[in-house]
């Protein structure tokens, strides 16, 4: 075999584990599978991402679908970590801001893995009752805005989670639950 030969042979070989290892990893940055109710919101959080600078599709590899269908009594949305389902039996599928809400809060837990805030109006409430839902749509720019503001890259969970750990503090960190009215 020519030198000229083997320079060609070796060239081939880390052509095709190139292309190979590209292949390999091409599921790390897929879209999930959403459901055609749910694209309008779901397309407003990626859009509102973006301009943020956030890159959300690592925050989403795990996500393998997002569903509009049943859920139990009780229960606007839920995140299960590889899918989010919200609500078709509480939420009609015309009221898009209530959609948004919900899917939002559900992209919360599932994506950039918030926990609920409960210190006044925030989209990240466990309880949201339907009479509310008009403040939310009023103040969303806000909310928005505050939601956005509390991300943290995956990397950044992690050291935080450990130092809190550390400091021997309990947390909650993977709620899932949006209510339909306040508990008593």
């Amino acid at each position: 075999m020519t030198q000229d030969q083997k320079t060609t042979s070796s060239l081939i070989v880390i052509a095709f584990a190139f292309i190979i290892s590209i292949g390999s990893c091409s599921h790390m940055f897929k879209t999930p599978y959403i459901d055609p109710a749910l694209k309008p919101a779901f397309d407003e959080w990626v859009n509102q991402c973006e301009l943020r600078g956030i890159k959300y599709k690592r925050d989403i590899v795990n996500i393998d679908s997002i569903l509009f269908a049943p859920l139990e009594e009780g229960y606007w949305g839920k995140c299960y970590g590889d899918k989010i389902v919200v609500n078709k039996n509480d939420i009609s599928p015309i009221d898009q801001f209530t959609l948004k809400l919900v899917l939002f809060h559900e992209l919360g837990h599932c994506a950039f893995g918030y926990p609920h805030f409960e210190w006044g109006e925030d989209i990240m409430n466990s309880v949201l009752p339907q009479e509310k839902i008009i403040v939310y749509q009023y103040f969303w720019g806000i909310l928005e805005d505050q939601y956005f503001y509390r991300y943290l890259t995956k990397k950044e969970r992690r050291k935080l989670q450990k130092r809190l750990e550390k400091q021997d503090c309990f947390c909650i960190l993977d709620e899932d639950k949006l209510q339909v009215k306040e508990s008593n």
